[in-house]
């Protein structure tokens, strides 16, 4: 299950900036998000705006924001309250107008509870939330997505089979959204003509084929 949240304001235009806060080293995250000034640390051989000063007058996205490390969610948290945002290195804050998009696979109300997200952040951030549920749970959703995928790799129309459509909607789909465009880019690779059959998708789809 997949969590939408964001702090809400009715700011139109403007950049997107988007952030992964999973993908960013820890001892970086906070010079990515802030930025820096140079001589802040060794390497910063020049100043960095970072994502929020980029952000100015539109939108960050921070994916995986259950991933940012506890000891920097105040400082996030002091942004969002105060609109201002203090580069490392720097002891002048700096004004910055930005809404804040996050999204989560975890659990962050289970989160809270083991200490590893604060509450006041949460709520803060918690405005508006959108929750996508996994893939098996809107099966509607399946065959458009693979269509979609089936189109954007082969570069031709490219059909599905009875057969292959029965399989995408049997499997699971642990992996969800991701594994089933990797599947259909693996269909596509394998296929010598214009109908997907269940031959050609990863053969724990394939096997639920029926005789």
């Amino acid at each position: 299950v997949a969590q939408l949240i964001h702090e809400w304001s009715p700011r139109a235009g403007g950049p997107l900036v988007a952030a992964n806060c999973a993908a960013i080293p820890e001892s970086l995250i906070e010079s990515e998000l802030f930025g820096h000034t140079k001589g802040a640390f060794t390497g910063a051989t020049d100043s960095r705006q970072g994502f929020f000063r980029t952000a100015h007058g539109g939108t960050l996205f921070l994916d995986e924001i259950g991933e940012l490390p506890v000891h920097l969610q105040p400082k996030l948290l002091r942004a969002l309250e105060s609109e201002q945002i203090t580069p490392v290195g720097s002891d002048r804050p700096v004004e910055v107008d930005t809404r804040l998009i996050a999204a989560t696979n975890r659990d962050l109300e289970e989160a809270i509870r083991q200490g590893r997200f604060r509450e006041d952040l949460y709520y803060r951030i918690n405005v508006v939330e959108l929750i996508v549920p996994p893939l098996a749970q809107r099966q509607e959703d399946i065959l458009p997505l693979a269509r979609r995928f089936a189109g954007e790799f082969a570069g031709t129309p490219v059909r599905l089979s009875p057969q292959a459509v029965q399989c995408l909607l049997a499997y699971a789909w642990p992996g969800n959204v991701r594994e089933l465009r990797n599947a259909i880019q693996r269909a596509c690779l394998v296929c010598r003509g214009d109908v997907i059959l269940p031959e050609h998708l990863p053969p724990k789809v394939a096997a639920l084929a029926s005789g």
